[in-house]
């Protein structure tokens, strides 16, 4: 189960940065300005690198951490039109990164 939330987790951090890319530079519905580029940084691309560092540390609660931090804008994306509702799905996908590390650290202790 371990190796299944950190995959989950690491694809999930990707496609997060993958969403905040296309938000950010190639975004079909309006042209965002660099306020919100540099917000949206902040918000979904440093949590996702969060993320990679988490898988290597021991504590696991850093995921739930993630989780929380991505929380509010997975569910501003969630009410987006189109491929942005995509983020959302990462959002929930570091929870279940998260309770997957989580189970697999309660049966190995």
């Amino acid at each position: 189960m371990k190796m299944l939330g950190s995959i989950i987790g690491i694809v999930s951090a990707v496609a997060s940065v993958v969403f905040w890319g296309i938000f950010s530079f190639d975004n079909p519905y309006s042209r965002p300005d660099s306020e919100t580029v540099g917000n949206l940084f902040v918000a979904a691309v440093i949590p996702a690198a969060f993320v990679v560092v988490g898988q290597f540390i021991k504590p696991k609660w850093f995921m739930f951490v993630v989780f929380l931090l991505s929380l509010p804008l997975g569910i501003y994306f969630l009410m987006m039109p189109g491929i942005f509702r995509g983020f959302s799905a990462a959002s929930l996908d570091y929870l279940i990164s998260f309770l997957l590390l989580l189970a697999d650290q309660r049966k190995a202790g």
